[in-house]
């Protein structure tokens, strides 16, 4: 096989890895990233605490789904807490427990790189995801009392605007009065009031 045809091979190889992202990408099921990278593409040969003789078995990278430390957040690199993903990829790919796997094989980093790279999206998806389930939002016409101020819900009950509010977003109400309902409901206390903000 000469290089042409080798590289042909590895091209095809990529493209093959990039369709099965989209397809993950695509798959709403919450599939475990980990054993998707196992499954497509094979165990790394040796754990990092391996490599680095290290014996922190409380590290998230310890013996991790797919051998894969670089993937994992908040490793015990060197005794320190590397912190989330998007913090430590960068120094990751600079370990020599990285560049032993890739072995100096451009294909191998560019597919880790690939594997990087859509982590990073799904993580991200995973966030806005989590991040969109909090949001409550209202939205449309709302059927509102023109004299007492009730909202119609969507199945024909009339509620009060507080009560509607509270259920469909994430408002809480304390109350109080104004300072025409204080004058019309007492009217000395508005006249006090009225007073006090007068002083200088």
């Amino acid at each position: 096989m000469d290089n042409r045809q080798e590289e042909k091979v590895t091209i095809e190889s990529l493209n093959e890895l990039l369709e099965k992202f989209i397809t993950l990408s695509l798959d709403d099921r919450g599939v475990d990233f980990q054993k998707w990278v196992k499954s497509v593409s094979g165990e790394v040969e040796s754990f990092c605490h391996e490599k680095m003789n290290c014996d922190k078995d409380d590290c998230p990278g310890y013996k991790s789904e797919c051998g894969r430390c670089w993937l994992v957040a908040g490793t015990l690199c060197g005794g320190k807490v590397q912190g989330k993903f998007a913090e430590k990829i960068g120094s990751c790919t600079e370990c020599e427990v990285f560049k032993d796997f890739i072995g100096g094989d451009p294909y191998k980093r560019q597919r880790e790189l690939i594997f990087v790279l859509v982590h990073s999206l799904l993580l991200r998806t995973q966030e806005l995801n989590e991040a969109m389930a909090e949001i409550k939002t209202l939205s449309g016409m709302l059927p509102i009392c023109a004299k007492c101020k009730n909202i119609r819900d969507d199945k024909g009950y009339w509620k009060q605007l507080e009560s509607y509010l509270s259920e469909h977003s994430d408002v809480q109400f304390t109350h109080s009065l104004c300072h025409d309902c204080v004058k019309e409901l007492y009217p000395k206390l508005a006249d006090k009031l009225k007073k006090v903000r007068q002083q200088p």
